[in-house]
């Protein structure tokens, strides 16, 4: 479980927040130093420390969480970020000391899960990130309504940073298309949102109109960076594993056809309906516009 929300001090200090310290102090600068010969020599110092742990799988788990922190904090990590997995998945595999990991421990069995046939860690697949990921996201979403835990900034940014390393990775990456669906279904397919005066929020939550308008954004930014990603990817290979989600009926869409053509421009109509809802912040519509265009360009193919 990700540190994000524990008071400093409540835990043992993550050894990956001090290697990554100066290269997140360099991130909020104007033009921040990415070349080769910054993000190599990190690369490798962060790796080294994975493979050289006595609890390598643990440590790949500390790794990723001090990645996604500051991407929640602030948009400003996102680009450095993304250059940096870059050239994390630009190392070479390694063997993890197996003199410090024994075999039939816990840490070992846990290990195993994410080396390949030789029992290497192969980084160009970024191992454990996906299910980093998946943990420190739900997390943030559950999360989402309650104003001592990131003001709600926390999930809609680590979803811009999500949504652009979709859009940078691919459909094969750690993060798959179908995070794109779940939010245009959970939102997009939903009728009768909250009104603004309504379900009133107090000093330690959201009321539910701000809670929406924290779905609606996110909604906008999947589309917007990911969007293109889900509408490429084959279909059939998108249903395996997904069959349920997909055919699920939702008020908007009370068929069980998959995704079709027509649902796609469903959520153009409601993309361009919600950049023209007044009751929504001006940065939240112009994601929603942008998003809008997005879908439009793509049914505009065919």
């Amino acid at each position: 479980m990700t540190t994000i929300f524990e008071p400093a001090g409540s835990s043992p200090p993550n050894p990956f927040s001090a290697i990554l310290a100066p290269f997140h102090t360099s991130a909020t600068n104007p033009n921040p130093d990415l070349s080769p010969s910054t993000l190599t020599p990190l690369a490798a110092n962060l790796t080294n420390a994975v493979t050289t742990s006595r609890n390598p799988a643990s440590a790949l788990w500390q790794l990723w969480d001090a990645i996604f922190i500051p991407c929640a904090k602030s948009p400003a990590s996102h680009t450095p970020t993304l250059a940096l997995l870059r050239a994390i998945r630009a190392q070479p595999p390694s063997l993890p000391d197996p003199q410090r990991t024994e075999a039939g421990t816990d840490a070992a069995n846990e290990l195993s899960s994410h080396t390949d046939a030789e029992g290497k860690l192969v980084w160009a697949k970024l191992p454990r990130f996906g299910w980093s990921w998946r943990d420190f996201h739900d997390i943030l979403e559950a999360n989402r309504e309650w104003k001592h835990r990131g003001e709600g900034r926390y999930f809609t940014n680590f979803v811009e940073f999500s949504a652009r390393f979709l859009q940078e990775v691919g459909a094969k990456g750690e993060i798959g298309p179908i995070f794109v669906f779940y939010a245009c279904a959970g939102t997009l397919e939903q009728g009768n949102p909250p009104k603004p005066k309504e379900g009133k929020g107090n000093e330690r939550k959201f009321s539910e109109w701000e809670v929406w308008e924290m779905d609606v954004k996110a909604v906008g930014l999947w589309v917007k960076y990911g969007g293109e990603v889900l509408w490429g990817v084959d279909r059939e290979e998108l249903r395996r594993g997904s069959e349920a989600v997909l055919e699920a009926e939702r008020e908007l869409w009370p068929r069980r056809d998959g995704l079709v053509r027509e649902r796609w421009v469903l959520w153009a109509e409601r993309l361009r309906g919600l950049g023209r809802e007044e009751g929504l912040g001006e940065e939240t519509r112009g994601v929603v516009n942008e998003a809008a265009e997005v879908v439009e360009g793509l049914l505009a193919r065919v």
